[in-house]
């Protein structure tokens, strides 16, 4: 049962959006779906099927100029110029800003009014929220000093240099405080970039371009991939329980979205409930694996290159790793990377030298490490599970507590899910 008035602005913003979605040219929407409140399931609004359908069915179709891009976008046509030096993804954050700023003018004012404001990315996190990640490899790939100084070198001096194209917000841009406005809108539409955005493969033309592409999908446009967001397509899968859909990017007519009789979560969707069972990996980073085979083969700095140098011929080098989760069903297989990356920094001198004059990449490690292997990859577990300052037990009853507020619950599901695959993987290599 809903928990929010009937009279909040909520429904007034999702009708006006989907009056102005149908009335664009050459989109469809099919009858059987219609947009629900998914807020009592911490996912915003989400497409709901009225009636069944049937597999592969076509769900809706939007043309490719709807979708916001930078091409799309009137700034591209009116200040060309201050996009000429932004990469793709530094252009689109611009676009949207922009697009934002013009409020009820932009083309995308309806769909703009329906996108979240708030956010449950890293980059939000505080301090103590981000505590409960402790262990996680995910703390060290949140990134947001980087993004900052990207948005201050790349957005900054574009807003500084031209603030009157953000129209009546342009005093927003100016004074002391410009900057925290701008990496506050910037984060802003980075992080719908990241939850809603497409790669959408071949660039995006104008709908006068549309016409004119061929009938099978090619046009006299150099091949660019670009990125954009598509209206309606985020209110798919917000929350993965509820739904099932496959999106796919269709450059002849538009962009459809079909029924796939398998799950899948687009990337990176926000508002996507946090489970337990969606946590398929635990990475582990070079140095705890180079560590680890140092206890059953000690190497000198010389000798440790050569081993690397030796994993990095048979293309299976990486920074890190991931101990996988095993799937719901057929057999597992290892990381093979990871296993041959062991098995290189097991090498004894001899070995190694017959490996790097063999050249190619062993399908397999050798029989006689087969027991050594086993131990380094109990080893790498051990460390794993020793960086998280709770037990599996303990996390387990924290998850009962009805009461927890959300984000620590996100962050005690994610370490529940790694630990179980930690718990697995232990089991398997002690077999």
């Amino acid at each position: 049962m809903a928990l929010y008035a009937g009279n909040d602005a909520f429904h007034a913003k999702t009708s006006a959006f989907l009056k102005w979605l149908r009335e664009r040219p050459r989109t469809t929407i099919s009858r059987k779906l219609e947009i629900t409140d998914l807020r009592d399931h911490n996912a915003g609004r989400g497409i709901v099927a009225v009636e069944d359908m049937e597999e592969a069915e076509e769900l809706f179709s939007i043309t490719l100029s709807d979708v916001l891009a930078v091409q799309n976008s009137s700034l591209q046509k009116v200040k060309p110029h201050l996009l000429e030096h932004l990469d793709s993804w530094n252009s689109l954050v611009l676009v949207m800003m922009y697009e934002v700023r013009l409020g009820k003018e932009s083309t995308w004012w309806n769909y703009l009014q329906i996108l979240p404001n708030d956010f449950d990315a890293l980059i939000y996190w505080s301090s103590s929220e981000l505590a409960e990640l402790e262990g996680s490899a995910v703390l060290k790939k949140i990134g947001k000093d980087d993004a900052d100084e990207s948005f201050k070198k790349s957005l900054f001096p574009v807003v500084q240099q031209q603030p009157e194209i953000f129209g009546r917000h342009a005093q927003d841009f100016g004074g002391s405080s410009a900057c925290a406005v701008l990496l506050n809108l910037a984060h802003r539409m980075a992080t719908l970039i990241m939850a809603y955005g497409f790669d959408i493969g071949k660039k995006i033309s104008s709908q006068e371009d549309d016409e004119e592409e061929q009938a099978d999908g090619s046009s006299q446009s150099a091949d660019k991939v670009n990125k954009g967001i598509v209206p309606l397509a985020n209110s798919f899968n917000a929350d993965g329980d509820l739904n099932n859909v496959n999106i796919l990017a269709e450059l002849v007519f538009g962009l459809k979205i079909d029924l796939d009789d398998g799950m899948l979560i687009p990337r990176k969707r926000s508002g996507v409930t946090v489970m337990v069972r969606r946590i398929t990996r635990n990475g582990v980073d070079i140095e705890t694996i180079i560590f680890a085979a140092s206890k059953h083969n000690q190497l000198n700095d010389r000798e440790q290159a050569t081993r690397l140098e030796l994993a990095a011929t048979w293309e299976v080098l990486q920074d890190g790793y991931d101990l996988r989760r095993p799937p719901e069903s057929g057999s597992f297989e290892s990381d093979q990377s990871l296993i041959l990356t062991i098995t290189a920094l097991l090498l004894d001198t001899d070995a190694a030298k017959q490996a790097t004059a063999r050249i190619r990449t062993p399908n397999q490690p050798p029989p006689f490490l087969l027991t050594t292997l086993g131990l380094v990859l109990k080893e790498i577990i051990s460390h794993r599970q020793k960086a998280y300052t709770t037990m599996l037990a303990e996390d387990v009853a924290l998850s009962e507590d009805l009461s927890l507020q959300r984000r620590r619950r996100m962050a005690i599901e994610v370490r529940l899910g790694k630990k179980e695959i930690l718990s697995w993987q232990l089991s398997e290599s002690t077999k």
